[in-house]
């Protein structure tokens, strides 16, 4: 999940032993003088030396008087790089001063860099300060960030979800008191015999039978086998990578259970690890509820 945050925090590490021009060069050292020289001299200040601006690699250095120096010259404060934007630097580094001067400039809280909101970075870097400087500054709480290949089951990440995925229980709490929603569907009890097994089966086998097993006596590796899913208890099998969200939610799947994780795993029940999107659509999970019925030896009666 946190593949883009690990590559950006491993590039930052390196940025302040970079070859650069002299604009560069005065920025890692805060140098105000050789800064504005080099500007007036005809630098380019959206110049990237190794993917990072002049203003990303001063946010990167932790000299506040040269980023306020670059944005008067022009730097912008929403303007993308190779390393991300000039807000992901200072998230990246808990750098709540220097976001507070990005957002004060215009920077955008709910910009996103590869797809990825700044509110995400912040969740993810474990910033209960830097999620509250966002979130204070107008970021949407209930922002998603679609990861993988929408043209499948791609993973469907919430700032909320991540923070109760990566155990951030103090930053949870606070998302949840400032805005957060849980989607729940309209229950299908009465709709449930309209469900096609065959249809159910061939959405599952695209989209879930690269992780899940089927047959009683295989044995699960990416995620649980779903063979006796109806009626069993949650959490219940052979299988060490449950979340904690999950295994603390009590009682056996029924067929309502069903229908509001399939949903959307991480909208209707965050923290969980199954962070694909799912089954959005009614009639979708209507069929596959009805396929999940017949992996048993005694189907589950309808209600």
């Amino acid at each position: 999940m946190r593949e883009l945050i690990g590559s950006v925090l491993l590039y930052l590490g390196a940025l302040t032993a970079a070859e650069g021009g002299p604009l560069h060069e005065a920025v890692k050292s805060g140098d105000l003088t050789a800064i504005a020289a080099a500007l007036d001299a005809g630098a380019d200040i959206e110049e990237q030396d190794k993917g990072a601006t002049p203003l990303f690699l001063a946010i990167r250095s932790g000299h506040p008087e040269a980023v306020e120096l670059l944005i008067e010259r022009g730097a912008g404060v929403n303007n993308q790089s190779a390393m991300g934007l000039p807000l992901t630097g200072a998230v990246l580094t808990n750098s709540v001063d220097l976001m507070r001067l990005l957002l004060a400039h215009g920077a955008d809280p709910n910009a996103a860099a590869r797809g990825e909101r700044m509110l995400h970075f912040a969740v993810a870097n474990g910033c209960l300060d830097c999620v509250k400087v966002l979130v204070e500054a107008g970021a949407d709480v209930n922002a998603i960030w679609v990861r993988g290949d929408p043209a499948r089951l791609p993973g469907i990440i919430t700032p909320y979800h991540l923070a109760k995925h990566d155990d951030h229980a103090d930053i949870a709490a606070y998302l949840l008191e400032h805005g957060v929603t849980i989607s729940k569907p309209e229950p299908i009890s009465a709709k449930l015999a309209t469900g096609d097994p065959a249809k159910g089966k061939a959405f599952f086998a695209p989209n879930c039978s690269s992780c899940h097993v089927t047959r009683a006596q295989d044995i699960p590796t990416r995620a649980p086998n779903l063979w006796n899913v109806v009626g069993r208890d949650k959490a219940s099998t052979k299988f060490s990578g449950y979340s904690q969200t999950l295994s603390a939610w009590e009682g056996s799947w029924t067929y309502e259970d069903l229908n509001i994780f399939l949903a959307g795993p991480t909208l209707t029940t965050p923290g969980v690890n199954m962070d694909v999107r799912g089954a959005p659509d009614e009639a979708d999970r209507l069929d596959v509820i009805a396929y999940l019925r017949t992996l048993a030896d005694t189907p589950v009666p309808l209600p």
